[in-house]
């Protein structure tokens, strides 16, 4: 008897489980749709919110976000969210940067005119960021916004390229964003390869020899202050002056190379009537999230280090401060320290294969160095965070990851380019760039991959903090 009271009560809770499991399964219907040109989409309805008025746009450059945490975190709250990507995603060559803002397009007039929302959010993740805000400011503004003798490439206002009479979104939510393709790009690249090497030489008779850097110039020797052993790098103030100007250098170089080459197409005499590749040898990796690049940031955390005013910081508990300047807490990562797979001077990790169409496009900017912001000549690219946002006055949520290195340029977003009357920023302790807690630990070179100060604390709470936030900034303005 007391054997069947057991199982009956096992039963139960078995029962229970399942339902519970059920319901937080339920918490959204992953429903594929076929938006058209190569653009995929789930959509994620609320199961609380049977009529939902508000969605939610989630879209990369090239990452595949149809599983993306706001996906469920955000419709679970009641919100509808249409998880897209791009006709390029998963490949950097293909992108052609001003045709994404027809891929937005096709989710936007989805929610509108198919689900017949009021109003729809764009939520920009890191290379979301210049993603959806170059359609925002496109849609705003008109093609006038991406075109013009100063661009690099231009948008088109009429044809099958054209982007002209976008219907604007209403609000924009930016997680931990960076400044665009372009700029990753800039502050990836390794300055140390000197011009002759800068030239591939292509066919069966080539000779590409291996790349010797230039020592004075070389972020990855010990001499100029890296540290290979894990621990902060301590490059000196006239070392990152040099290099971060050199960078911009070496990218100018390439841009005018990639501009002879197009203007030789344009007038039929080059080897293709149509475009080329472009492989830039320790150019940081050709993939989301830059691969091994030569980011000075990296292995020194004392550069782009955190904020330069006070600002409001998320802790665990749920509490804000304001009354402090906001520091990262990650740890220097060694990118190219011994054993290190993913080397800077590698061809899989640490080049960037490109054509000339996705250089210029979304992978180039001018400046004139690297770190400076008034330096950056931020609407050269129209892949570029900061020229898209002074261009949109839609509310504006700019959040960050206050265990990664884009808190630095999320302030400057809201302080200095943002132009909407109605903008938000706050940092969240402890989370990485996925929107995640942090480990801590002493070295990122520990087995289990320590990315943050061994003393941070519990950060249990955090991501429910996050999204709560962002869901509470969403229906304060819109509803649900």
């Amino acid at each position: 008897m007391e054997k069947g009271k057991k199982l009956s009560a096992n039963l139960v809770i078995a029962l229970l489980l399942s339902l519970v499991a059920a319901q937080v399964f339920a918490q959204s219907h992953p429903e594929y749709i076929p938006l058209g040109g190569g653009v995929k989409a789930v959509l994620y309805r609320p199961d609380n919110n049977p009529n939902p008025k508000v969605g939610v746009i989630t879209i990369h450059r090239t990452s595949n976000y149809l599983q993306h945490a706001s996906c469920t975190q955000l419709s679970s709250r009641g919100l509808m969210v249409l998880c897209m990507n791009s006709r390029f995603d998963n490949n950097e060559a293909l992108v052609d940067w001003e045709l994404i803002a027809q891929d937005v397009a096709r989710g936007v007039n989805y929610l509108k005119n198919t689900q017949h929302l009021n109003k729809i959010v764009l939520f920009g993740h890191s290379g979301g960021g210049p993603t959806t805000t170059y359609y925002q400011a496109v849609a705003e503004k008109g093609p006038s916004y991406c075109q013009g003798p100063n661009k690099l490439t231009q948008c088109d206002s009429s044809g099958p390229r054209s982007v002209a009479g976008l219907t604007p979104a209403d609000g924009i939510v930016l997680a931990d964003a960076h400044p665009g393709n372009t700029v990753n790009g800039l502050r990836a690249i390794n300055p140390s390869v000197n011009e002759g090497h800068d030239r591939e030489v292509v066919g069966v008779d080539g000779e590409n020899p291996p790349i010797k850097p230039q020592k004075n110039l070389d972020l990855f020797d010990s001499g100029n202050g890296f540290d290979p052993t894990g621990g902060n790098s301590n490059y000196s103030k006239n070392f990152v002056q040099r290099y971060t100007a050199a960078q911009s250098d070496r990218m100018n170089d390439w841009i005018e190379q990639a501009l002879h080459i197009r203007g030789e197409i344009a007038e039929g005499k080059w080897r293709f009537p149509d475009d080329d590749s472009i492989i830039i040898a320790r150019g940081g990796g050709s993939v989301a999230g830059g691969g091994a690049g030569a980011n000075i940031f990296v292995p020194d955390v004392r550069q782009q280090a955190g904020t330069i005013q006070t600002e409001k910081l998320m802790l665990n508990d749920g509490s804000i401060v304001s009354n402090q300047i906001v520091h990262s807490v990650r740890l220097p990562n060694p990118t190219n320290a011994p054993g290190n797979p993913a080397a800077n001077d590698s061809f899989d990790n640490g080049s960037k294969n490109l054509t000339v169409t996705s250089f210029l496009s979304a992978n180039a900017i001018r400046s004139s160095d690297s770190a400076d912001y008034k330096q950056i000549d931020w609407c050269s690219s129209n892949n570029s965070t900061p020229c898209a946002l002074m261009n949109i006055s839609a509310p504006l949520l700019v959040t960050a990851m206050g265990a990664h290195y884009f808190i630095a340029d999320s302030e400057q977003y809201y302080l200095n380019y943002a132009a909407s009357d109605d903008k938000d920023f706050v940092t969240f302790f402890g989370l990485v760039h996925g929107i995640s807690p942090c480990t801590p630990g002493t070295s990122w070179n520990v087995p289990q991959g320590a990315n943050c100060l061994a003393n941070v604390g519990p950060l249990d709470n955090q991501v429910k903090n996050y999204w709560d936030y962002v869901f509470n900034w969403i229906k304060q303005r819109f509803g649900t």
